[in-house]
C-alpha cells in the first residue's frame, strides 16, 4: 500500500481557475475536498493493475461504446422486441445529456486530474505515462466537470432500464465512471455529477418519448 493516506495532500491547481467573458473577467474557485483527492489516488494509482490497465481504456472509447450501443439496440429490436421509442429515447437522452454537460463545463472550467494533480497516471496514445511528482499545472481552464461519459451512459441505463427492466444495465456506467478515475481523466466527484445529470435528464424526457414516436410516425411514417 502506498503512503499517500499518510501525505498531506495540497489542493490540485484544478482548485482555481477563472473564467473570462467578453465584457468582464470573474474568478471562480473549486475546492476540491480531502476524500475525493484521496479516493483519486487510491483508484488512479494504488490500486492499479494489469488487467485493469488492459480493459479500462475500452470502457472510455468512443468507438467501442458506440459499436457497443449499436449492438445492442440491433440485439433489442429482433430479439426482445423493443419499440422504435426505445431507440429515439437513447439518442436524445445521450444527446441532450451530453449537450447539457457541455453547458456546465463551460461555466465551471475545471481542470482535468492528468493535466493538474502530479504522479496521475494516464494513457497516451495507448501508452501509459505518469506526471512527475513536482509536476506544475499551467493550465487554469479545464473540462473535468461533470464527465459526459459517466452522464451519457447514466442517461442510458435509465431508458434501457425502464424498457427491459434488467438490474445488470447498471453495470455499463459504473464501470464506465470508475475507468473516467482510473484514467485519470476525471475525479470521483466529477463521476458523480455526470452520472446525476445523466439520470435527471432521461428523467425529465423519458415520459416524452412514447407520445413523440407516435406523433412521427403518424405524420412521417405511412
Amino acid at each position: 500500500m502506498r503512503q499517500d493516506a499518510k501525505r498531506s495532500w495540497p489542493l490540485d491547481n484544478s482548485a482555481r481557475f477563472h473564467h473570462t467573458s467578453r465584457s468582464k473577467e470573474k474568478k471562480m474557485f473549486f475546492h476540491t475536498p480531502d476524500w475525493e483527492m484521496t479516493l483519486f489516488r487510491w483508484i488512479n494509482q494504488s490500486w492499479q493493475n494489469p488487467f485493469f490497465d488492459m480493459v479500462m481504456p475500452l470502457f472510455s472509447s468512443h468507438a467501442v461504446l458506440w459499436t457497443l450501443a449499436v449492438v445492442l439496440a440491433a440485439i433489442g429490436l429482433k430479439l426482445w422486441r423493443a419499440s422504435m421509442t426505445v431507440v429515439l429515447g437513447l439518442a436524445l437522452s445521450i444527446g441532450a445529456s451530453d449537450l447539457t454537460c457541455s453547458l456546465i463545463k463551460d461555466s465551471v472550467g475545471r481542470v482535468r486530474p492528468y493535466q493538474s494533480v502530479g504522479e496521475t497516471r494516464f494513457q497516451q496514445s495507448g501508452t501509459w505515462a505518469a506526471l512527475p511528482q513536482d509536476f506544475t499545472a499551467t493550465k487554469q481552464q479545464g473540462s473535468s466537470f461533470p464527465s459526459a461519459h459517466a452522464a451519457n451512459s447514466a442517461a442510458a441505463a435509465l431508458v434501457l432500464f425502464a424498457a427491459f427492466r434488467k438490474k445488470a444495465i447498471w453495470a455499463l456506467p459504473l464501470a464506465i465512471g470508475y475507468s473516467r478515475i482510473y484514467l485519470g481523466k476525471h475525479f470521483p466527484m466529477d463521476v458523480l455529477a455526470g452520472w446525476a445529470t445523466g439520470l435527471a435528464v432521461a428523467g425529465v424526457l423519458l415520459p416524452l418519448y412514447p407520445a413523440l414516436w407516435s406523433r412521427l410516425r403518424s405524420r412521417w411514417i405511412r
